[in-house]
């Protein structure tokens, strides 16, 4: 069965607790987008620094843990998969001079993995069971991120509010060929790989960041 059959059988015979999964994944981006905003305008740079620096540091960790639960579902030669390169997955590398621009760009990288791990949770729930550990963690894996891309877009508009951010992707920046379960393991593994390092370079990049938000504050004091 080739890649497109596979995702209409998926289609077709989804169970009624992954539809839920999915659909309570997507709802809880609107209410977190929306919480987001309101917590960024009543919050100072500095406590809204301080909790991205957590966020990214709690995501980096269960991020990590939820690789060990996925090897465990993917059967022999799991631990391998993770090591394994795969075309159109972002890259966690971050480019810039400064720790803001490293900062915007994990931003853009987030942004763009996001949809990924989305889309692995979509794949997984045709080969794993919906009461297993594995969908659940996803699914908490992708309003964690989705909560770290608020708070890192809080962050950097509040110290450099002149800089326009991009918009969050909709769905995998480049078309994924077809997959068939063995390339889906694969790409499953790559994907968290990329979001658990990611945020590990977030954490240490927006801690970098104190010491300007900290000189923002103090020069905003002084024009008023």
């Amino acid at each position: 069965m080739n890649g497109h059959a596979r995702n209409m059988h998926w289609q077709a015979h989804r169970t009624q607790p992954t539809d839920m999964l999915l659909l309570t994944v997507i709802l809880l981006a609107v209410v977190e987008f929306g919480n987001a905003t309101a917590q960024c305008i009543d919050e100072s740079c500095n406590k809204n620094l301080h909790k991205a620096v957590k966020l990214s540091r709690f995501v980096s960790w269960t991020t990590a843990e939820l690789i060990t639960t996925y090897q465990a579902t993917q059967g022999d030669f799991a631990a391998q998969f993770c090591t394994m390169t795969m075309d159109g997955v972002p890259s966690s590398t971050l480019w810039g001079n400064s720790p803001a621009e490293r900062v915007q760009s994990a931003y853009v990288r987030l942004t763009e993995l996001l949809p990924h791990g989305m889309m692995v949770l979509q794949q997984q729930s045709d080969l794993q069971s919906s009461s297993g550990p594995l969908l659940s963690g996803l699914a908490e894996l992708l309003d964690h991120g989705r909560h770290l891309t608020s708070r890192i877009r809080c962050a950097l508009q509040k110290l450099r509010p002149n800089i326009p951010l991009p918009d969050g992707s909709v769905g995998p920046t480049a078309v994924l060929p077809p997959q068939n379960t063995f390339q889906q393991k694969v790409y499953g593994c790559v994907v968290l790989t990329r979001i658990q390092e990611l945020a590990s370079k977030a954490a240490r990049e927006l801690k970098s960041l104190r010491g300007q938000c900290k000189n923002r504050t103090r020069m905003m004091s002084q024009n008023f």
